[in-house]
């Protein structure tokens, strides 16, 4: 198993536009008059809210906007580079007419901080191929400046992301990723065919092994053919991609008769419905029984469900409370 808790790291960098105080403010910190232009007639940026009750087809569908512009921008990236410009749709506005209060500044801050931190998770989640970015550490810094009316904006946002490698040894590792899966055949004509193909395909060619260097990526399992729980879900989602189907990751705790661990496997949507896979217990266990089953499946004499716990493994309160798949209660069975 060994998927460990994600802890957030970030540095802060404010960089404030020496323009911005020397643009000969009247009001004062606490707003200005109505005939001066300041806080009387200025209404602060309303951001957009995304609260999903049930899971989609990725957890990127579970971001704002703000958080899904970062997402993009960072998916966009040529593999390796590790810095990007941003300017946010909801553009963020402090006040008018004024310099902003140190509360402000924080709040603006804590609003980057959690649209970054939840745009990241959603990548380190959707993005197997991403295996160059760490999802856990960043850093950015921000303009602030007054615009025409003097309405002071964030003028310009730089993020600074921590990645695995030059962009030529990336393109190196996505050469022999490419290489490593010449192989790969997707063989059969339903989906339970093409998920017992891949199934079989990572079991035969994978060794769990907690020490080995890129345990948690699909260049461990690919590549190095050495990794642990998260390297395998991340690779069948990346071969199932490549087979047509739609895998998701699915974080969480596993529990046994040792105890309970961090984990990852996999949910497949088969007809609008989940299924789980669980392609590290199916090599470990050697019996292959954890494949499209449902949350009441028994499996090793004991439900799915009792052995599987979704969960964000985060210690960071920035991320938002993401909404896993729900998966079958009842295993795939073809219908007649």
């Amino acid at each position: 198993m060994c998927v460990t808790k994600r802890s957030l790291a970030f540095v802060l960098a404010l960089v404030l536009l020496s323009g911005l105080w020397a643009c000969g403010f009247s009001s004062t910190q606490d707003g200005g008059s109505a005939n001066s232009g300041g806080d009387s007639d200025f209404t602060p940026t309303i951001y957009t809210e995304v609260i999903k009750t049930a899971f989609e087809t990725c957890y990127a569908d579970q971001l704002s906007p703000n958080e899904k512009y970062i997402y993009d921008k960072i998916a966009a990236l040529t593999p390796g580079v590790n810095s990007v410009e941003l300017s946010l749709p909801e553009q963020p506005a402090l006040c008018r007419g004024r310099a902003p209060t140190e509360q402000e500044q924080t709040a603006l801050k804590e609003h980057l901080s959690a649209w970054t931190a939840n745009a990241l998770y959603a990548l380190w989640l959707d993005t197997p191929d991403m295996f160059w970015l760490d999802h856990t550490r960043y850093s950015y810094s921000m303009e602030l400046a007054a615009d025409d009316e003097n309405v002071v904006r964030l003028k310009k946002l730089t993020l600074s992301l921590s990645v695995t490698g030059t962009p030529e040894e990336i393109a190196s590792q996505k050469k022999l990723l490419e290489i490593a899966t010449l192989d790969f055949k997707p063989i059969g004509s339903t989906v339970r065919e093409k998920v017992a193909y891949i199934n079989t395909y990572l079991c035969k060619r994978i060794e769990y092994d907690k020490n080995a260097k890129n345990r948690a990526s699909v260049i461990g399992a690919l590549v190095d053919k050495k990794c642990v729980c998260e390297g395998y879900a991340r690779a069948f989602a990346y071969l199932a991609k490549k087979a047509g189907l739609t895998a998701v990751n699915i974080p969480g705790y596993a529990k046994t008769d040792e105890g309970t661990e961090g984990h990852m496997w996999n949910g497949v949507l088969i007809d609008g419905t989940f299924f789980a896979v669980d392609t590290t217990w199916n090599d470990t266990t050697r019996d292959h029984v954890y494949l499209l089953v449902g949350t009441n499946t028994v499996c090793h004499e004991k439900p799915f469900g009792e052995t599987h716990k979704p969960d964000m493994l985060t210690e960071s309160e920035a991320h938002k409370a993401f909404v896993f798949p729900a998966i079958s209660t009842t295993a795939y069975s073809i219908k007649p």
